[in-house]
């Protein structure tokens, strides 16, 4: 079966001037909220997965340790999502890595602009892993420059100052799959659809009961471990990654999205992910030795697997050119692309890194 993967609240109500109230206003709003799904619960016997919440930009930027500390209790119940932070911040190594050790997430804008932007957020992330591999996971790139993009998906969520709305994301590769070798494509749409409004309703459900503006669903295919994107791809496309005609397979689930987002309001990426430390299949690739990271980075041509949860020797000129490699492809496809990256010292292509609620995850060339 499938799973509403999250709800996410994308709070764009500007907050109190002080650390204290604003802290307070968060904390009313998300007691509200997980009233409000516990509610939908007691009545269709279905919930989200994971409760979230995004912010435009990074509250309280210039005390953002003070911040961060203050509301990482509420971390373990709610995934938080800070926002977007400029490249050109001047301490923009020292914001990411205050976000990501107190268990909160947030992306970079890039304004694909050079070499010199680009080297300058590779330094930041192999900064970021040095402290902790893991922490590597609550940092994303986003290789468009698009201001406040709107998706349930971490770490690119955002929100749109002056307005609070509500998003929703869905678990259902193997869900996929399975229509798709019972039914064909159609069948495969038709389970897209039936699976997208289920999440829209529940979204709607809440989105009323908060008076909040429902943004969407995003449709996008995302795994996690045994709910493997590979795993649907492969039977799509029939061919194992990284073989010629796998882009073919992407394509034609990214067609069948688009076919199935005509019934539905969407949000977001609504195109197939392949996050390597999130999906078991992927990760076993990724241990055969012939994926690399450019390799992913090419496809994003064709969808949104992109460099996702990709952990590679440390290299930071390297890096750097796989920032441009996907921001040229944003700029081509004219839609936002987000990569994670995790640069780690002393590992070669087929060591293991632990990523912690991940697990161990292959290393891949660049």
């Amino acid at each position: 079966m499938y799973e509403v993967r999250t709800l996410t609240i994308h709070y764009g109500k500007p907050l109190p001037s002080d650390i204290e109230s604003a802290k307070q206003e968060i904390e009313k709003f998300l007691s509200n909220f997980s009233d409000a799904v516990d509610e939908y619960k007691s009545n269709y016997k279905i919930k989200p997965t994971y409760l979230r919440i995004s912010f435009p930009n990074p509250p309280f930027l210039d005390d953002l340790d003070s911040f961060s500390k203050e509301i990482e209790f509420l971390t373990e119940k709610y995934s938080i999502n800070l926002g977007q932070i400029d490249s050109n911040y001047n301490k923009l190594s020292e914001a990411i890595i205050t976000i990501a050790t107190n268990k909160m997430f947030s992306s970079i804008i890039m304004e694909g602009s050079g070499w010199e932007e680009a080297l300058k957020i590779s330094k930041s992330l192999h900064e970021l892993a040095s402290n902790n591999p893991e922490l590597g996971a609550n940092i994303g790139v986003n290789t468009l420059n698009e201001k406040y993009f709107i998706t349930p998906y971490y770490p690119l969520a955002s929100a749109v100052p002056g307005k609070v709305m509500i998003s929703a994301a869905l678990t259902y590769p193997n869900y996929l799959k399975d229509s798709y070798t019972k039914n064909g494509y159609n069948g495969m749409i038709s389970s897209v659809i039936e699976a997208g409004k289920l999440a829209q309703d529940m979204a709607i459900y809440i989105a009323n009961k908060l008076n909040i503006e429902y943004a969407g669903v995003d449709l996008s295919v995302s795994p996690w471990m045994e709910e493997s994107s590979l795993g649907l791809i492969e039977q799509v496309s029939g061919v194992r990654l990284p073989k010629s005609g796998f882009a073919y397979g992407l394509r034609k689930v990214n067609e069948a999205l688009f076919q199935a987002s005509k019934n539905l309001k969407t949000v977001g990426f609504n195109e197939v992910m392949l996050p390597i430390a999130e999906d078991s299949k992927l990760k076993a690739r990724a241990s055969e030795g012939d994926l690399t990271a450019r390799h992913l980075a090419m496809l994003s041509g064709v969808c949104l697997a992109g460099l996702d949860l990709a952990v590679v020797p440390y290299d930071i000129n390297g890096v750097a050119g796989l920032l441009l490699d996907v921001s040229a492809y944003a700029r081509t496809k004219s839609k936002t692309l987000g990569v994670r990256i995790i640069p780690v010292e002393s590992v070669e292509p087929g060591d293991k890194v632990d990523l912690g609620r991940f697990g161990e995850t292959p290393v891949i060339s660049i």
